[in-house]
């Protein structure tokens, strides 16, 4: 953020501050704010962006709570405990950004106008039809996360056309991927990690599944017939703000049919 212009305005007890390179526009009680609610928008037309993926960040780099935009724009995060926070939003056929610190208390509520730029699609015509044909992937970020260039996304066209008869096929001939047959967890993958090869964490249809641990493999937790799409992030500081505070081994993202359905 190069140039911020803030103003105090007495009497009313309300203060107002104006982000000129992010288009933020912030009002909020003189009382610090535990509930940030807001609207994300487009800058300089002012249309409002629905689906956008809203974060609320730690100053430690976690991820607190998160929402979807609704058609109008509006979102609502909620901090569970005082504390200092960014928040950050992004959406597909938008630039993701970044803005903060916000000092939050109990009690109070804070309104925003967060504004993003559009950026390009720099994806696949066939990619751009299939956002038609599976809204839930617009919906849960897939599409948003894939045209950001960071991980590697298997779509339902992938899935479908693929030769391979288990999911761990398609993905342990990925580049930071390694294959470890262990006598007590069996056959289990491992994502090249901050300090070398480890077991990742596995996210399916959005929800964290037990995996580390267990015996289970993973075709038997999530049989390749039963997958719509795929998400493999390796590591740490390329994972995606809302799988980013889980552990130091990067996540395996499944989205099922079952999600389709719902």
């Amino acid at each position: 953020m190069t140039t911020t212009e803030s103003c105090v305005r007495g009497g009313s007890g309300v203060r107002w501050a104006l982000a000129a390179v992010t288009g933020l526009f912030v009002m909020v009680s003189d009382a610090t704010a535990q509930t940030i609610r807001g609207r994300l928008l487009e800058f300089q037309s002012d249309e409002p962006i629905a689906l956008g993926h809203v974060v609320m960040v730690s100053a430690a780099g976690d991820s607190v709570s998160a929402a979807l935009t609704d058609e109008a724009g509006f979102f609502e995060v909620t901090a569970g405990e005082a504390g200092s926070y960014l928040l950050e939003a992004a959406a597909l056929g938008y630039k993701a950004t970044r803005v903060g610190l916000f000092e939050l208390g109990g009690g109070g509520e804070m309104s925003v106008e967060f504004r993003l730029w559009p950026a390009p699609l720099s994806i696949a015509g066939v990619m751009v039809e299939s956002l038609v044909e599976a809204p839930e992937l617009v919906r849960n970020g897939f599409y948003r996360r894939m045209q950001s260039g960071v991980g590697t996304y298997f779509s339902p066209a992938d899935v479908a056309d693929a030769t391979a008869t288990r999911a761990i096929d398609m993905i342990q001939g990925l580049s930071g991927v390694r294959m470890r047959i262990d006598p007590v967890d069996g056959e289990r993958l491992l994502l090249r990690g901050k300090n070398g090869y480890c077991v990742p964490t596995l996210m399916v249809d959005g929800t964290r599944a037990t995996w580390a641990g267990t015996s289970m493999r993973l075709d038997e937790l999530v049989p390749l017939e039963t997958v719509y799409a795929m998400e493999v992030h390796r590591g740490v500081s390329s994972l995606p703000i809302e799988f980013g505070s889980f552990n130091q081994c990067g996540v395996l993202v499944f989205w099922t049919k079952r999600q389709v359905r719902r």
